[in-house]
């Protein structure tokens, strides 16, 4: 079976913007994407300390479904509302890959986000150490992505709007919770499984929890 593929997205706007970004993403940014081939859904997130801070991430059917001719075009051709109000973004980060290992099932209502450099790191002893992270209590899933720096560094009419890097990284990992609590442990735990794996850094941690979901299924018919 061919691995999923995944669109990550952090971003901040300041609370003057925070209505019309939301129905920004609600009403037609995120249906843009969800509509295309080959994506499965999307979850958006918030900081529980900071409604102005999100995290968005899609599942795609393959990776080569972020690389196809329908999400470029999609990216060359932003909406007036999308050029409105992307340059109101403030911190943002975004990267895109495949998913490499998802253990348990189903989705979390809160999320533990790593950004993890790896560049030294013993893959087998990394999987290893980040599939014994899955049996925390309160921890029903596990997710591990590797960057695609390519795809994440394309050029496209959007990118230009926002300006600086984005996906400095090398593997996406999240741990899925039930509760704010269960996510709080599930970070401690992680820090210190981290400590022992060489060759690994946590380049950014952040807690979020789920406030809107969608998938093709559920478009207007």
């Amino acid at each position: 079976m061919s691995a999923y593929g995944f669109l990550a997205i952090w971003c901040e706007i300041g609370a003057y913007d925070l209505g019309d970004y939301r129905n920004w993403l609600t009403q037609e940014h995120i249906a843009d994407r969800t509509e295309l081939p080959g994506f499965l859904g999307v979850r958006l997130f918030e900081a529980p300390d900071n409604p102005c801070a999100h995290f968005i991430l899609y599942a795609t059917q393959t990776p080569e479904v972020l690389h196809g001719a329908d999400y470029s075009r999609v990216l060359d051709t932003p909406s007036e509302w999308t050029r409105r109000i992307m340059p109101r973004f403030g911190p943002f980060d975004r990267a895109l890959g495949k998913q490499v290992i998802k253990l348990g099932n189903g989705v979390g209502t809160h999320v533990v986000v790593l950004k993890l450099q790896t560049p030294a790191a013993d893959q087998r002893g990394l999987h290893e150490g980040i599939g014994r992270l899955a049996n925390l209590s309160g921890v029903v899933a596990l997710r591990l992505g590797q960057l695609d720096s390519e795809v994440t560094d394309r050029h496209s009419e959007e990118k230009t709007m926002r300006g600086a890097p984005e996906g400095q990284f090398d593997h996406l990992l999240c741990l899925e919770a039930l509760s704010d609590e269960g996510a709080a442990k599930a970070e401690e735990a992680v820090r210190a499984a981290l400590d022992a794996m060489p060759g690994v850094a946590c380049a950014d941690i952040d807690r979020f929890r789920m406030i809107y979901g969608e998938a093709p299924h559920e478009l207007p018919s």
